[in-house]
């Protein structure tokens, strides 16, 4: 079981426990990290940092899993309708605490909060199994006004913007 804990401006420790049957073992995972999901396997974790300038998908015991982590400010370009006068470090990425794996190989990521003053939000497909992780926009066919929720099977959810509907998607585009 994996227990993130938010302190706030203080961090957000990650705990990590199993039980054999006989005996509970807690790990502190190091970093100040978010646990946004665990894959379907169980054997990998999708994480932010605490300052959300860094996903990762790491091992159980929370090491970064070779070549997955990325850095915001280099994994995802600058939002197409941020004003042209403005510095890139007045409007910095950051990944926001929330997505997941949609299968053992691909995440769904989000900038949302970096961008909600540019425009469109964003929501990132990740195949972490090409060789540049295949950063891919998730583009719909309509606005969408929240994070992705990951629900497992290929599939997740965002809400309308008046959080009166949700719609289901997968990398093929919206489930009926």
């Amino acid at each position: 079981m994996g227990l993130s804990i938010g302190e706030g401006q203080d961090g957000a420790p990650l705990r990590w426990g199993r039980w054999d049957g006989k005996e509970l073992t807690v790990d502190c995972l190091d970093g100040d990290l978010c646990l946004l999901s665990l894959s379907p396997s169980g054997d990998r974790l999708m994480t932010v940092s605490h300052d959300q300038d860094s996903l990762a998908v790491r091992d159980s015991r929370g090491v970064v899993v070779e070549a997955l982590d990325w850095d915001a400010d280099t994994a995802i370009p600058r939002h197409p309708e941020a004003p042209a006068d403005t510095e890139e470090d007045e409007l910095p990425v950051c990944w926001d605490w929330a997505g997941g794996f949609l299968d053992e190989t691909t995440l769904i990521a989000s900038t949302t909060e970096s961008d909600e003053d540019c425009g469109q939000y964003r929501h990132w497909l990740i195949d972490t199994t090409a060789p540049a992780h295949g950063f891919v926009p998730v583009d719909y066919p309509s606005p969408v006004s929240c994070e992705p929720t990951a629900l497992g099977g290929g599939f997740w959810s965002t809400s309308s913007p008046s959080r009166d509907v949700v719609h289901v998607w997968s990398p093929d585009g919206p489930e009926g």
